[in-house]
C-alpha cells in the first residue's frame, strides 16, 4: 500500500504561454549520437520511434541511467507490457542505481484498458508535483502510446463512440496531445521547474506515415527514429540521422558540444551520398575516398554500448577525435578500442577535460 500525505488531480491542465519559457537547457542522454545532433532540453518533447526490437526503451533507461546526481527526478511509465518486462527494467535500473530517483508506473498487459488508458496521466501527475511543489526537473518516458491509443480505442468502441479512421474514436489526437502539453519549462514566476517527455510509439515495418506515429509526431518537438536496418547491421544506438530531428536544437547544448556537432551531421549526410556511389561501383578520387573512410569512422565512433552513458567532457572528445581526422590513420574495426584507451589515458593525464 502507498501512503501519501498529498495528493493530486490525474488530469491537470497543461500551463499557458504566459506561464512557460523557452527550452534552454540541456537535459544529457550520455549517448553521443542523441546529445550531438538530435539534442534534448529540459522541457522538451521528443519522439523515440522505431519498429520493436529496435532498442527503444534502451535509449529512454539510458537516459533515466544518465540522471544520476544532476537532481532530475524520473518517471517511467509501462503501458500494456509484459510484467515480466517491467521486472526486467527495474532490475536494469537498481543494477546501475538509477533507482533512487525514479519513480515506475506500470498498467501491464493483464490489467483493463480503462487502467492503461490512465496510467500516463499518473505519471505525469506524479512528475508534475516534484516540478510544482519543488519547483524540481522531471523527466517522463511513456512506453509506450501506441499501446495506450489501442486501450483507449478498446474503451471507446465500448462506450459505443463513433469509430474513425482505423476504427480510433475522433479524439484520440486530443488524447495524446493533452498528455504531451502538460510537459513545460516553467516560468521563473512559477520556480523555473520542468518536465521534460519522451514518449516512445512502435510502428510496424517501418511505416512512420501511420495513424498514431503521425499524431505524435505532429505534437512532439522533434524525434528519434531507430531503424532496423541499422540495428542489424551493428549500428548500436540504430538512429537514422537522416530523418531524427530535434526542433530544439543548439538552445539545448553547451557550447563545446554546439562548435563540434554542426560538421559532424553535414559529414555523415554526405558520407551516406557517397556510399550509395560506392555500392554502384563508381570509381571515386582521392578525396572522396577520403571522406568515404572518415565516415565509416565516425559511425564507429558513435556505437555506444548499452547502460554505458558518457559525460558531455567524454563526448566532445570522442566526436573532435574522429571529425578533425586524427584517427584517420587507425584502422576502422579499432576506432572504438583506441578512444576507449584515450579516454583512460586522459582521466588519468588530463582529467579536467573528461570531466
Amino acid at each position: 500500500e502507498i501512503r501519501s500525505e498529498q495528493r493530486r488531480f490525474v488530469e491537470f491542465k497543461a500551463p499557458g504561454i504566459a506561464d512557460r519559457q523557452p527550452v534552454k537547457e540541456p537535459l544529457a542522454t550520455g549517448l553521443k549520437s542523441v546529445d550531438s545532433m538530435i539534442p534534448i532540453g529540459r522541457g522538451q518533447r521528443e519522439l523515440i520511434i522505431g519498429d520493436r526490437k529496435t532498442g527503444k526503451t534502451a535509449i529512454a533507461l539510458d537516459t533515466i541511467i544518465n540522471q544520476k546526481n544532476t537532481g532530475v527526478i524520473c518517471v517511467y511509465v509501462a503501458i500494456g507490457q509484459k510484467e515480466s518486462t517491467v521486472a526486467e527494467v527495474v532490475a536494469t535500473l537498481k543494477k546501475h542505481g538509477a533507482m533512487e530517483h525514479t519513480v515506475i508506473v506500470s498498467s501491464s498487459a493483464a490489467q483493463s484498458a480503462a487502467m492503461q488508458y490512465i496510467a500516463p496521466y499518473t505519471g505525469a501527475a506524479i512528475a508534475e508535483y516534484f516540478m510544482y511543489e519543488k519547483n524540481g526537473h522531471t523527466l517522463c518516458v511513456y512506453d509506450d502510446l501506441s499501446k495506450h491509443a489501442i486501450a483507449y480505442r478498446e474503451l471507446s468502441l465500448l462506450l459505443r463512440r463513433p469509430p474513425g479512421r482505423e476504427a480510433f474514436p475522433g479524439d484520440i489526437f486530443y488524447l495524446h496531445s493533452r498528455l504531451l502539453e502538460r510537459s513545460v519549462k516553467l516560468s521563473d514566476k512559477l520556480g523555473g521547474g520542468s518536465m521534460t517527455a519522451l514518449p516512445i510509439v512502435e510502428t510496424l515495418e517501418g511505416q512512420v506515415s501511420a495513424y498514431i506515429p503521425t499524431n505524435i509526431n505532429s505534437i512532439t518537438d522533434g524525434q528519434i527514429y531507430l531503424q532496423r536496418d541499422l540495428f542489424l547491421a551493428g549500428v548500436r544506438p540504430a538512429i537514422n540521422v537522416g530523418i531524427s530531428v530535434s526542433r530544439v536544437g543548439g538552445a539545448a547544448q553547451v557550447q563545446a558540444m554546439k562548435k563540434v556537432a554542426p560538421k559532424l551531421r553535414l559529414d555523415l549526410a554526405s558520407f551516406r551520398e557517397l556510399q550509395d556511389f560506392a555500392r554502384l561501383g563508381t570509381d571515386l578520387d582521392e578525396a572522396a575516398q577520403k571522406q568515404l573512410d572518415r565516415g565509416y569512422r565516425m559511425v564507429e565512433v558513435l556505437k555506444q554500448k548499452q547502460f554505458s552513458p558518457m559525460s558531455i567532457g567524454q563526448e566532445v572528445i570522442s566526436i573532435l577525435a574522429g571529425s578533425s581526422g586524427a584517427m584517420d590513420d587507425i584502422h576502422v574495426g579499432r576506432a572504438n578500442h583506441f578512444l576507449d584507451e584515450f579516454m583512460m589515458w586522459l582521466r588519468l593525464e588530463a582529467p579536467e577535460y573528461v570531466e
